[in-house]
């Protein structure tokens, strides 16, 4: 009973743990990534004008077979009309119906179909490759607010370490102070010192929380729900520091989807303009027609012991029985009726454009300006990825120089703090002096995150852009 027991209680233990663990899953940059693309709202609008592009490429090609439409039409009526079938007036009430099949295919039309295709085609290339820009944008949005996070987790360790320095040097100052070897404003300077340092912290743990929910936002993820994410190991030694700008930007011109969106703009509007001349093109169009009709006033005799006459000025029969009765008719048949006003034709219909109130030229106008709007459009995006990768190479190759400087103001930093703390446990140095070597200890480690960080994320944007992906 007992082993039972303990065997209840370790099951227990171990699934409290998976429920913690599971609870308490960290995500790394791919994992945010990878959630980031498949779910933000953005990008999922853009998939779906992507697949509206897709669509309208299946239609231009389906344009270029015929159109067939079939219709029925069904009706009584009163007064004196004309019989659609037997073109007689009557004046009774008469129903009728007819049904009929037709069909067109454009066999000219100034060549506006096939470059409709051409159109559709870079359009939705440019659609696509839009998709891939913004979800390039959006990987580097994720990583900057990653590392974000991870440099306030950073300062955040910093500002506890400090923080419990200053406490341990308090608790020494109030020692010292009881020994008579400081005054109690020595101490009072210590406490203002600890309780500064316990502002930063608070500061710096706010920054930390808002860092987190703006990542939480852009994965579209829950607030109140636990999310935490792994931090890498950065060795900035690892990173490499020189990038030939010139080199990044020939290799991203090939792979920018921007850039390849801008390109098949031209093409879009090069075809948009073909499409707008072909509007002064004539338009040739086969054209088919089958029908047939019934009509409750097309009768027929109703046997055959009566002789039939034609009426002279309807073409229509008159049926008079053999004793001179009254002629007897009847309705022919619905189908019977089907078969007999069955017809069909066959036609070409030629379209010729004189005179539309100059409508045609003022669309080839707009087209031609829509076609240097997108050759500005492409110069304009390779100018502006130029200008980014410059600006990176030039941030990254400063924020390196600003690491190694700050990093050897580091090193010096620490000494003096070392040197400050001890003369002033033996009171060679004064509490000011000691308080500006450890500013100057917090400054230089501020500085130095910041400036590893910053020069991290601008060399793997460097990285990025030479289709290396974003990986810390």
């Amino acid at each position: 009973m007992k082993k039972t027991a303990n065997l209840l209680f370790l099951f227990t233990i171990i699934m409290l743990q998976a429920h913690s663990a599971q609870s308490q899953t960290v995500w790394s940059l791919q994992d945010c990534i990878a959630h980031a693309l498949e779910n933000n709202l953005d990008v999922r609008q853009q998939r779906l004008q992507a697949e509206r592009a897709d669509h309208d490429v299946i239609q231009s090609y389906a344009n270029i077979l015929p159109s067939l439409n079939a219709g029925s039409t069904f009706g009584y009526n009163y007064g004196r009309t004309i019989d659609q079938v037997t073109n007689e007036f009557f004046t009774e009430r008469i129903a009728s119906q007819r049904l009929s099949t037709s069909g067109s295919i454009h066999l000219f039309a100034g060549f506006r179909t096939i470059n409709n295709i051409r159109y559709q085609l870079a359009r939705q290339t440019a659609m696509r490759h839009d998709t891939e820009r913004m979800q390039n944008d959006l990987i580097l949005t994720i990583a900057n607010a990653y590392l974000q996070i991870l440099y306030f987790e950073d300062m955040l360790e910093v500002a506890e370490q400090q923080l419990e320095l200053s406490r341990q040097q308090v608790e020494r100052t109030r020692v010292l102070l009881q020994g008579g070897t400081v005054s109690r404003g020595d101490l009072l300077e210590m406490e203002a010192m600890a309780a500064e340092q316990e502002v930063r912290m608070i500061n710096t743990k706010n920054n930390l929380n808002l860092a987190y929910l703006e990542l939480v936002h852009l994965l579209e993820l829950d607030p109140e729900e636990e999310f935490a994410i792994k931090k890498p190991g950065l060795e900035v030694a690892d990173i490499p520091v020189i990038y030939d700008p010139t080199m990044v930007i020939e290799k991203a011109l090939n792979i920018e989807p921007s850039v390849t969106a801008a390109r098949e703009r031209i093409s879009m509007a090069e075809n948009g303009l073909a499409m707008t001349r072909g509007q002064r093109m004539p338009i040739l169009s086969l054209n088919t027609n089958l029908g047939t009709a019934y009509s409750e006033a097309f009768k027929r005799v109703a046997n055959n012991d009566q002789t039939q006459t034609m009426h002279a000025g309807t073409g229509s029969y008159l049926a008079h029985a053999k004793n001179g009765d009254a002629p007897v008719l009847e309705t022919i048949p619905y189908r019977d009726q089907l078969t007999e006003n069955y017809y069909r034709s066959v036609g070409l219909t030629l379209n010729i454009p004189i005179f539309n109130n100059m409508q045609v030229r003022t669309n080839i106008q707009h087209a031609r300006i829509d076609l240097e709007q997108a050759r500005i459009g492409y110069e304009r995006t390779k100018n502006n990825l130029s200008q980014i990768i410059h600006q990176a190479h030039a941030d990254a190759m400063a924020a390196y120089q600003g690491y190694v400087s700050n990093s050897k103001a580091l090193d010096a930093a620490k000494e003096s703090y070392q040197f400050s703390e001890q003369g002033f446990g033996l009171g060679l140095v004064s509490t000011l002096e000691y308080n500006e070597a450890k500013a100057r200890l917090n400054r230089a480690e501020v500085s130095a995150l910041q400036a590893m960080y910053e020069f991290v994320f601008k060399v793997k944007i460097l990285e990025f852009y030479q289709g290396e992906g974003f990986v810390l």
